[in-house]
This record gives structure tokens, C-alpha cells and sequence, in this order.
């Protein structure tokens, strides 16, 4: 069993094995610092504090995937090594696709996350605030309200966007807080939240950490 984070500016992700849970970062120092940790971190100003503390283990020190290019997000390199070929659709407060064939990073694109979609639309006119994603068909173009309309107009590109890259039929896998609400409008898309930490483990395992 590992202790495992995936830390973020402000808060981190932190799975023990048993549970997972999201915490402030102080907090995961004041509970964990005497602990052995695997963690992974965006933030480099964050990072640059973590490496202090003995106990702790970057992973970035050992992730090497092949077509990453130097400023590719590490949680994003963690992901793509979860598991084989596919698309990987990780929603939260950004929305990354990448796609990974023989095992290789061969192109991706970063959108903003439907939360600020949502925000950007009440940020054009009250009218457009829209509180939740409703229940939409995609398939046809809405009739019934502006809150569909705008449901349609995030979801819709994003599935169409994935299926353009899908040319050869790959598995798609989903992640996020929004992976799953994602996955319902893709044909045979997997959701699972601890895909990071999944790529975390098979890190630790192969780099004998």
C-alpha cells in the first residue's frame, strides 16, 4: 500500500489505498510529512518547498514518456502512463485530450474546464448563467431552452473533437471531476478517478522507488 499525491497550486489529491480524498496542501504536510510519500506537482514553486521534506518522492524524477515535450505537465506524463494506448480525457479546472499510440505522446490539446465555460457565458449576460449541465441529446441540435443551447454548445465540441482524433478506434479513458459526465455522451469511454494514480503505482514498480 502506498501513500500517494497528485498535488495541484492549492490542494492536492491524495490517495492512501483505501480512500481518496482532496486536502489544502499544509494540511497533507501536517499529516504526512513524517511519512513515506510518492506525490507529483504541478506547481514548481510547490515542488521546490516539498523536496525538503526527507520522507517524500518526486516522481517526476523518474517519469519518462516517450514524445513528452519539456513543459508538458507532469500530471498529465502520469496519466498517459496508467495505462496502453488510448485517449485521455482528464476534467477538471482544464480539460486535457491527449492521445497516446505505441506507446508514445503523439499530440494533445488543453480547453478550459466547463466550470469556466459555464462562468464565461454569465461573464456575456446574466441570461446565460447557467448553473448545471443539463441532461442533453447531442445527436440534434436544441430546441427547448438557452440552458440546453448552452449544455449542447460545451459538450457537443468537446465529444466531436474526440471522436475527430479517434480515427483508428482506440479505448478513450476519463478522469476529473467532470471525467465522468464526459464519458456518459462517448461511445464506450471508460471512467475511472484514480487514473493518476494508477500511472503513479506502475512508476513506483518499474522504477523500483
Amino acid at each position: 500500500m502506498y501513500l500517494l499525491a497528485d498535488i495541484g497550486n492549492k490542494y492536492a489529491h491524495f490517495n492512501s489505498g483505501e480512500f481518496t480524498i482532496d486536502m489544502d496542501i499544509k494540511e497533507l504536510i501536517s499529516l504526512y510529512a513524517n511519512k513515506k510519500l510518492y506525490y507529483i506537482c504541478v506547481n514548481p514553486k510547490v515542488s521546490k518547498l516539498l523536496r525538503k521534506i526527507p520522507q517524500w518522492i518526486n516522481l517526476a524524477d523518474f517519469i519518462n514518456l516517450e514524445g513528452s515535450y519539456s513543459t508538458m505537465g507532469i500530471d498529465r506524463q502520469t496519466l498517459l502512463l496508467s495505462r496502453g494506448d488510448g485517449i485521455y480525457i482528464d476534467a477538471g479546472s482544464a480539460i486535457t485530450i491527449d492521445l497516446k499510440k505505441n506507446s508514445k505522446f503523439v499530440g494533445g490539446t488543453i480547453l478550459p474546464g466547463i466550470w469556466k465555460q459555464k462562468e464565461s457565458y454569465k461573464e456575456i449576460s446574466p441570461l446565460l448563467e447557467i448553473d448545471k449541465i443539463l441532461d442533453i441529446n447531442i445527436e440534434k441540435l436544441p430546441t427547448n431552452s438557452t440552458k440546453e443551447t448552452i449544455s449542447f454548445g460545451i459538450i457537443a465540441p468537446i465529444v466531436a473533437l474526440v471522436e475527430k482524433i479517434n480515427k483508428n478506434n482506440l479505448p478513450i479513458y476519463c478522469c476529473g471531476g467532470d471525467g465522468k459526465l464526459i464519458a456518459n455522451y462517448i461511445e464506450n469511454a471508460i471512467y475511472e478517478k484514480n487514473l493518476v494514480f494508477e500511472g503513479m503505482i506502475k512508476v513506483i514498480k518499474e522504477n523500483g522507488c
